[in-house]
């Protein structure tokens, strides 16, 4: 049995378990508990939650990409095969759960590779979209509605005479009327752009730098405002509220929001790694 292990590379196979075997359980399990979540929801929320889970594929696509790029696997411990058999059991439970477990095994396991504190960075951010943010949302969604509300109210007021706001509910003179509800707040694409402001910033480099932070800022306010924007639209007429709350103007608004939020961390993180590049000492050949 030996001889046969070794023939088949058998501590290659452990290392290649040890990387990628309890990411592999925890994203089947994540695609399972999705596929049962979107064939129960109504079918006017299925486009809002498959970009919800667009956005979390990017990022395990940017983890496996990590894990790939690690190098050569090296020879795994028995505490590391032990420990990553643990994940994949919790995984194949829970996959919240199995994220945060997996971030902290290969935090623990990373020793000095910034590397693979890059892939549990990602993992980590994973499991707060998954677990975390649904119930910090819950905490503070009436809040982050009236911040909403707020800013539209404002918007109308100040440029139709006549209009009025209070509380969540926005008017204009015609009669038109809008309440301002939980689908429509701006929390959410806040939240999904900076998960993809993690995984893109951690494919573009493993350290962080303090101006990704400027990227992160640039990343949220551009999806407050163009939320803003829209319920802005809703808020003139019937005919505005049903063009871009449920019809072609909807799904324009989702692409466009998506690709703003990969465009401004992509390009915001090689901005920021250039700047990086350009500012640090060039050493001279003699």
């Amino acid at each position: 049995m030996l001889m046969l292990f070794n023939r088949i590379n058998g501590p290659l196979l452990a290392a290649r378990f040890v990387l990628f075997g309890p990411a592999t359980v925890i994203l089947i399990r994540r695609l399972n508990d999705a596929a049962l979540d979107l064939a129960s929801l109504p079918r006017g929320w299925v486009l809002h939650e498959t970009q919800v889970d667009t956005f979390q594929l990017l990022a395990w696509g940017v983890a496996f990409y990590l894990l790939g790029q690690l190098g050569p696997a090296r020879e795994p411990k028995r505490s590391d095969i032990a420990g990553a058999i643990v994940v994949c059991l919790i995984g194949s439970l829970n996959s919240a759960v199995g994220l945060a477990a997996l971030s902290l095994f290969l935090l623990v396991t990373a020793g000095g590779d910034v590397r693979r504190r890059a892939v549990a960075t990602v993992f980590g951010a994973l499991f707060a979209q998954q677990a975390i943010v649904p119930i910090l949302f819950a905490l503070i969604v009436s809040e982050l509605i009236k911040f909403d509300a707020m800013l539209v109210g404002t918007a109308v007021k100040l440029t139709i005479t006549g209009a009025s706001w209070q509380n969540n509910i926005i008017a204009v003179p015609s009669g038109h009327a809008v309440e301002i509800g939980v689908p429509c707040c701006s929390f959410r694409n806040v939240s999904l752009a900076a998960l993809s402001w993690v995984a893109l910033t951690k494919l573009e480099r493993p350290e962080w730098r303090r101006l990704d932070l400027v990227v992160l800022a640039t990343a949220a306010g551009f999806q407050i405002l163009a939320n803003t924007v829209r319920l802005y639209l809703i808020a003139l007429s019937p005919e505005m509220y049903l063009y871009w709350h449920s019809g072609l103007g909807a799904r324009i608004f989702a692409v466009g929001a998506s690709a703003a939020a990969v465009l401004i961390s992509v390009y915001g993180a090689h901005l920021v790694s250039a700047g990086a590049a350009s500012r640090s000492p060039v050493a001279s050949l003699t």
